[in-house]
């Protein structure tokens, strides 16, 4: 039976794990990354994006049945730095007897090679002029001059032990991403992606999201690859796909339009006799709710939150019921989840769940 890129991500082994990396340098990748997944969304594309698996990113083209591979290096520099084709090519002598460690392109095209039965591209991403090629986005490497073509292909075959390099998969590309000042730049790519997504006139906060999806990336950087077994324990524990980043805007959207309702909620509490002190921790639980619950890897406010919605939907609240009673009766019909609960979720916290699904449901 013919190898599918599913089985061979999982089967053919990495043949380097991550090497030590500098807090700036993995926050311009995790930034370079979010802006590359919010062009892909905008464009309507399919995608998964992987972190640190087999490369610093590995873009799939589907979470179902992916046909192509694109693997990613990102790396920094200096500003006014500049790459040459030596620093690309080069290759360190090993320590100890250990064999010579494999350049920049090496490395890279050492996924070529051992994914060969799939379609691939590599791509090399630096914040930095290229010192060979007049300042472009990118270039193909195929279409670079014949010296420098010949120096690629002579240190990959020498590297790889392989007699044929196929230049044209393999692009180069100075991102957009300052590395001065690449948080503030992502910001406001965020931010006009929410005014696609609703709107010139919306005013949705940009940090706490922010703050939510680069969380999960490094959350995904960081679980050990080699824990990974199956295709499905990849796309759950290192990858973030489009069907994620669809719940993730549904749910920004949801978010948006329900915090407002915590001033009306408020009043009604108040007129209900609750106290200003109860008031305050309610309050705060609301607000640490509304971005909490963007956090779609955390299975068991996931699991609380849908317990408690089909609490209220299935519950006799009536048609004007107290808040309090709303509160009281959804608590009594989800008595045995939240005792399993009590130890992660305080009362405030469940009571704010309770209120916000309630609201949503009017």
């Amino acid at each position: 039976m013919p190898s599918t890129i599913q089985s061979d991500l999982i089967n053919i082994s990495q043949t380097e794990t991550a090497g030590a990396r500098s807090p700036a340098r993995f926050a311009y990748q995790r930034n370079w990354a979010l802006a590359e997944l919010i062009e892909y969304h905008l464009k309507g594309k399919d995608y998964v994006f992987a972190f640190e698996f087999h490369d610093d990113i590995l873009i799939l083209d589907s979470e179902e049945d992916p046909s192509n591979l694109q693997f990613v290096q990102v790396k920094t520099k200096t500003t006014g730095e500049k790459w040459s084709v030596h620093e690309l090519t080069k290759s360190e002598k090993g320590k100890k007897g250990n064999p010579d460690k494999l350049s920049i392109i090496g490395k890279l095209y050492e996924n070529k090679k051992n994914f060969a039965a799939h379609s691939s591209q590599l791509r090399f991403v630096t914040n930095a002029y290229f010192s060979f090629v007049s300042p472009a986005p990118s270039i193909i490497a195929d279409q670079l001059g014949k010296n420098e073509q010949d120096k690629i292909a002579k240190a990959v075959q020498a590297q790889l032990g392989i007699s044929e390099v196929d230049l044209s998969c393999f692009k180069l590309e100075q991102s957009s991403l300052s590395v001065d000042d690449h948080e503030k730049h992502i910001r406001g790519i965020l931010h006009n992606f929410f005014e696609e997504l609703f709107g010139s006139e919306h005013n949705i906060p940009v940090s706490p999201w922010y703050q939510t999806i680069s969380d999960q990336i490094k959350v995904k950087n960081n679980y050990p690859s080699d824990q990974i077994k199956t295709f499905d324990d990849l796309i759950r524990n290192k990858c973030i796909t489009k069907t994620e980043v669809d719940d993730f805007v549904r749910r920004v959207n949801r978010s948006h339009n329900s915090s407002d309702n915590w001033d009306i909620i408020k009043a009604q509490l108040k007129s209900e006799g609750i106290v200003l002190q109860e008031l305050v921790k309610l309050q705060r639980s609301w607000q640490k709710y509304t971005t909490d619950r963007l956090d779609y890897d955390n299975d068991a406010l996931m699991s609380l939150e849908r317990d408690i919605a089909n609490a209220v939907s299935n519950g006799s609240l009536g048609d004007t019921p107290f808040l309090k009673e709303v509160i009281s009766t959804v608590r009594k019909n989800t008595a045995k989840k939240l005792s399993q609960m009590e130890s992660i979720f305080d009362s405030y916290y469940i009571d704010s769940i309770i209120l916000w699904q309630y609201c949503e449901q009017l």
